[in-house]
């Protein structure tokens, strides 16, 4: 059976039947879902695309993994910003032979999420295409309306980092190369855990906050820039998952690990290790980010994950 066979209507009913349990006011079914977010509150709202042959390959990457994953990369958007994720809705085209089974997998590792994170499944539209494309579309709350953006940073903060860096991209190396989806680093780019917990626990610690989807490089090079400061971090003092090189931590993307900046943190929260990793200065110029690697600096050039690059 093929996503043709299935049919729009019969693809909608699948998944209204699936995620029926909603504690959204109207969710789907209709022409629009009604939500409630809790008083006093602001609505934030966040985006992402998943591509077939650009975010993942269909030959290499179990359904089920890309659903989670284009949920969990909502939740971390949303934590980056103290907010706390809770609805979603999801617009996916397909090609018309696709086999249903893979559906079904996808929506399989939908639920997942849903389950992990606390948030619901709203709605969204189908479609054809020659490939997948996933389009999900997250809204969460701010408590106060308060927030944490990527330009807060200030000269003397420290630069501080959640859980370890480079496992994802020596993950997706070891799936290309036939290593057991069991395997940490596979296991850690398969299925990314956003620290939407963290974040939200940082709202009166942190004074600017982003996530690494792009790599270290790239996104704390963003954070700088709207910052308009300049950052130095310290090699020794980045934690390594084990068997990265160098390559991977500093430039390896889809890691979903916080970075932020702050005068003083805890080692842990949530049960998460927190590393100081570096300082905020003052930018003499353009802001930048200089890496210090035992008796020599020298600036870190954004090289992690750029669309239309490649």
């Amino acid at each position: 059976m093929d996503v043709r066979s299935v049919g729009e209507d019969g693809w909608i009913r699948r998944i209204r039947e699936r995620f029926a349990k909603s504690p959204a006011r109207l969710g789907i079914g209709d022409d629009a879902a009604v939500v409630d977010i809790p008083a006093g509150s602001s609505v934030v709202a966040c985006s992402d695309l998943v591509v077939e042959n650009t975010h993942f390959l269909r030959n290499l990457h179990p359904p089920d993994s890309v659903g989670y994953k284009a949920v969990a990369v909502n939740v971390s958007d949303v934590g980056a910003m103290a907010g706390v994720p809770l609805y979603f809705m999801i617009s996916m085209s397909a090609p018309p032979d696709l086999d249903w089974s893979w559906v079904e997998g996808f929506y399989n590792g939908v639920e997942v999420a849903c389950s992990k994170f606390g948030v619901a499944l709203i709605g969204g539209d189908t479609s054809s295409s020659d490939r997948i494309f996933v389009d999900v579309s997250m809204i969460g709350h701010a408590p106060g309306g308060r927030v944490v953006c990527r330009s807060g940073a200030r000269p003397g903060e420290g630069i501080y980092l959640t859980g370890t860096l480079g496992g994802s991209s020596l993950g997706l190396e070891l799936l290309q190369q036939g290593e057991s989806l069991d395997h940490p680093a596979v296991h850690r780019h398969l299925y990314p855990e956003p620290r939407h917990r963290v974040g939200r626990a940082l709202i009166a610690k942190a004074t600017a906050m982003i996530d690494i989807s792009d790599g270290l490089s790239t996104d704390l090079g963003h954070l700088v820039e709207e910052s308009t400061v300049s950052a130095r971090i310290f090699r020794n003092m980045l934690p390594v998952f084990n068997g990265a090189t160098d390559r991977q931590v500093l430039h390896g993307g889809e890691e979903y690990e916080l970075l932020f900046t702050g005068m003083s943190l805890p080692a842990s929260m949530d049960g998460i290790p927190v590393t100081r990793i570096g300082e905020i200065f003052a930018a003499a110029g353009a802001p930048q980010v200089v890496l210090v690697d035992r008796t020599s600096e020298s600036v870190l050039t954004p090289s992690g994950w750029q669309h239309f690059e490649r």
